[in-house]
């Protein structure tokens, strides 16, 4: 959820006040919520005001109540703001913000409509209105509010912050990032911003950018679990397990009930090779957030992963129905039914997968590899045409269309960058002896299981399919 403002309104009203009842000048000014609350109370009670006046001493109580996180007095505070004074702008823009922190994103947008329409330059509520646009998944509508945000209030900094992350949502990584430039550039001081920036750096594959970002952001304000959280991400995606561990333990303990940090952390276990603490911190997740669909994603893999393929599949199964258009799940149910022999649903499961990223070049090598197993033609004369082919895997699709050799595919392999050569050598390996195996070439497919099942990194999927194919060999990993 984008940060929402809150204001206390009190700008019109404070001078006039504070000089007729020095008392109740302690309500016109932010202050500790707990004495704002007395001081508006006494206000409101003392018969003393009406119209406006009293309009404005209900605004600032219940931005009180809302520094407590009390929004259903906050929201009964506004209601009685309004009454008395319908043209209260803020008001309007006020009791959206609690609807919004509610959830209730229709009823918040009703009330930045009508502050908008009592106040069309009220810069604030066209940036509320964008955030609720945006936990609803407009991010269309978002952007317009935002641009309209920044048009009346070019040095907002968090309209900016907003805008980008509407950007980066919509996959538009480069334009978020420009955003997100110019809210640093207007508020150096920014987490959230720098934050963010390493969310899209991270997106565009420039881990190192995002973890500078994120050290930006742990140095403003060591206690954003979320830049904990994120470079943790973007370490686990160098590689360094133990360092995204580090970081996924300090966001837990600044958010214990954080169930993105839970699952990162047990991808991270996972990775390592302990499924038992993946498992563990799987747990955690679902209870934390029970339709948290990559949780069960997660875990089903670890449960794949100890051989327990029954647990794994029942744990797709609850991925999917959270989340049925996600081919990574259909995917990993469809592997883990061909492990355990039935490959006519496995077939089912990776053409579902296909149908819903039909530009993914490794989920057509699945459908060819398991149509092959089904005694099927391969269709890659067909789906390669979706498939950019200029960069990898295109030359495994070239091995398994008859086009390369495996010594020419794992030569293709290689790379000045190191960690992209391990990563690509892996596969190479892997999906040779997949072919070796269709082939019925049982020891040449042991053989470059055992080198995948070696050498493979433990996050990308042909370790533990590599492990998988040896076993249903018969061979010990």
């Amino acid at each position: 959820m984008s940060p929402t403002d809150w204001r206390f309104w009190s700008a019109l009203f404070a001078a006039m006040i504070f000089l007729s009842y020095s008392a109740a000048a302690d309500c016109d000014t932010p202050q500790d919520p707990g004495a704002a609350i007395i001081d508006c109370t006494q206000s409101i009670n003392s018969g003393k005001w009406k119209g406006r006046y009293l309009a404005a001493y209900y605004s600032n109580r219940a931005a009180a109540y809302h520094e407590q996180g009390d929004l259903d007095h906050a929201i009964a505070d506004l209601n009685e703001a309004i009454q008395p004074d319908p043209k209260l702008a803020m008001a309007f823009n006020n009791r959206g913000a609690a609807y919004n922190e509610q959830g209730d994103n229709d009823r918040a947008i009703a009330d930045y409509n009508e502050a908008i329409r009592i106040d069309p330059k009220f810069a604030m509520a066209f940036s509320n209105r964008g955030n609720a646009y945006s936990d609803k998944g407009d991010n269309d509508r978002a952007i317009a509010d935002y641009n309209q945000t920044i048009r009346l209030d070019p040095k907002s900094a968090m309209a900016f912050d907003n805008r980008g992350s509407a950007y980066h949502d919509k996959g538009d990584n480069d334009r978020a990032i420009a955003d997100y430039n110019e809210a640093i550039r207007l508020d150096p001081k920014s987490a959230m911003a720098f934050d963010n920036r390493g969310s899209a750096c991270h997106d565009k594959g420039d881990n190192d950018r995002a973890i500078a970002d994120y050290n930006e952001a742990i140095r403003l304000d060591p206690k954003h679990a979320m830049a904990f959280l994120g470079r943790g991400i973007a370490f686990s995606y160098k590689g360094d397990n133990d360092r995204a561990i580090a970081d996924f333990n300090e966001a837990i303990r600044l958010d214990p009930k954080s169930a993105m940090a839970f699952d990162n952390r047990g991808s991270a276990y996972h990775d390592k090779g302990d499924n038992d603490r993946a498992i563990a911190d799987y747990n955690e997740a679902i209870r934390l957030d029970p339709e948290r669909a990559k949780a069960f994603n997660h875990r089903g893999y670890a449960y794949s992963d100890k051989g327990d393929n029954d647990r794994a599949i029942a744990d797709y199964n609850e991925a999917i129905r959270l989340n049925p258009n996600s081919s990574l799940v259909y995917f990993a149910r469809g592997r883990s039914y061909l492990f355990a022999g039935s490959v006519e649903k496995a077939l089912a499961d990776v053409n579902q997968a296909s149908a819903h990223a039909p530009e993914n070049a490794y989920l057509a090598l699945w459908v060819d590899i398991v149509s092959r197993r089904n005694n099927l033609p391969g269709r890659l004369a067909q789906t390669s045409s979706r498939i950019d082919m200029t960069v990898w895997p295109a030359p495994v699709i070239r091995l398994f269309m008859d086009q390369m050799t495996p010594a020419a595919v794992l030569a293709a392999a290689d790379d000045p960058d190191a960690t992209k050569k391990k990563g690509q050598v892996c596969e190479a390996n892997f999906y040779s002896g997949e072919l070796s195996l269709t082939k019925g070439l049982k020891d040449e497919a042991t053989r470059l299981f055992r080198l995948a099942a070696s050498d493979c990194p433990h996050s990308f999927n042909e370790w533990d399919a590599a492990n998988a194919e040896l076993k249903a060999l018969g061979v010990v990993p």
